[in-house]
């Protein structure tokens, strides 16, 4: 089986893992869930069992100007409504999907699909390393790394490819954010017992 599909299996796994994870905010699962449909996809066109190379460009396409966003606005916002709530968060996709049908797929300007993307990890990396939050800050150094290398197609060796550094750094990264405790579901809040007074 090529590397593409085995790297983006392992992409579609963690991205699936985060979708379903109810711990998440809602927005970070959406995110998760575009990620694995587009990995999934991947999986199908790389390994030649149901080769759907639009499809997989489409679903691709949906990932830098919704999936990445959302991931953004969970970080930046963590708060905000489109973080928090369903309805808000999947009015935030639509708008980002209309936008990225008109302007990237009937203007085929891949190049504002990939500048928001990359416009978002920044996003996320900066404001997690300006508070402090330096493992997830890891995580989307690790993103932007795999999106670089992809978008730069960096020959880093013999056995893997550009895509396969893509899916590689984004699993990590992923995994990475969706462990922080950035938001209040995730927060640990001690709870304390108190004996009984005797009478």
């Amino acid at each position: 089986m090529p590397s593409l599909a085995l790297t983006d299996a392992l992409l579609a796994a963690v991205a699936l893992w985060m979708g379903v994870n109810r711990q998440l905010p809602v927005a970070l699962r959406l995110a998760g869930a575009i990620f694995s449909a587009a990995a999934v996809l991947g999986v199908l066109r790389f390994s030649g069992v149901y080769p759907l190379p639009t499809w997989h460009q489409f679903a691709s396409m949906l990932a830098a100007v919704c999936a990445f966003p959302l991931l953004a606005v969970a970080v930046v916002f963590p708060d905000a409504l489109a973080t928090r709530t369903t309805r808000f968060a999947w009015i935030f996709m639509c708008l980002m999907a209309v936008l990225g049908v008109l302007v990237v797929a009937a203007g085929q300007k891949r190049l504002l699909a990939d500048a928001l993307a990359l416009v978002s990890v920044l996003a996320v990396l900066l404001t997690l390393a300006r508070s402090g939050h330096w493992s997830g800050a890891a995580g989307a150094a690790l993103v932007l790394l795999g999106l670089l290398v992809f978008a730069l197609k960096l020959p880093l060796g013999d056995v893997l490819q550009p895509g396969d550094w893509l899916h590689i750094g984004m699993a990590a990264g992923l995994l990475l954010l969706a462990r922080l405790d950035l938001w209040p579901a995730l927060r640990s809040t001690p709870q304390q017992f108190s004996a009984p007074l005797p009478n």
